[in-house]
């Protein structure tokens, strides 16, 4: 159980953690309200177990470009320790989701599709793709999509963050 004094944890979720989590959690830092910018603490990693690698250029261009300087990112794997530190934890695809609920049984409440997170009607496919290995035009479009559903999702998540019993 979390002391309410720890500051409320974001995890973001995709494959190898280079590209989408980084891109989002870099974002999510920069469009966090100031008043709440000292309490959230957000953290990317993918489900590969790859570690120590930068975020792809194109990625680091992208965010850039949206605000988010993701230049000293370096991935890591998902871990026991990570997800049960996380309060809330967006997954990129249901690939991810499906992957934590089967290795992290215990934290299936604080797991969600960042796309259907909050969302009153559920996508056909609510998975962000994978822009690994494209062009910049790629990544940027896969940050919009990104950038979108942080928009959707933030009030939202405001809201949780400011609950009195948000951090058990």
């Amino acid at each position: 159980m979390k002391k309410s004094n720890e500051k409320y944890q974001v995890l973001f979720v995709c494959t190898g953690n280079t590209c989408r989590s980084p891109m989002a959690a870099g974002l999510l830092k920069v469009k966090l309200p100031p008043h709440l910018q000292d309490e959230v603490r957000v953290e990317s990693a993918g489900i590969l177990g790859l570690t120590d690698q930068p975020a792809t250029p194109n990625a680091i261009e992208a965010a850039m470009e949206r605000g988010a300087d993701i230049r000293d990112h370096k991935s890591q794997g998902l871990s026991e320790e990570l997800v049960a530190s996380s309060d809330i934890i967006f997954c990129m695809a249901k690939e991810h989701r499906d992957y934590l609920l089967r290795h992290y049984p215990a934290y299936r409440d604080n797991v969600f599709l960042l796309r259907d997170f909050g969302a009153s009607d559920k996508l056909e496919d609510p998975d962000i793709f994978d822009p690994i290995g494209s062009s910049i035009s790629v990544y940027r479009e896969c940050l919009r999509i990104i950038e979108s559903e942080l928009d959707r999702i933030l009030p939202y998540l405001v809201d949780l963050i400011e609950q009195p019993d948000a951090r058990t």
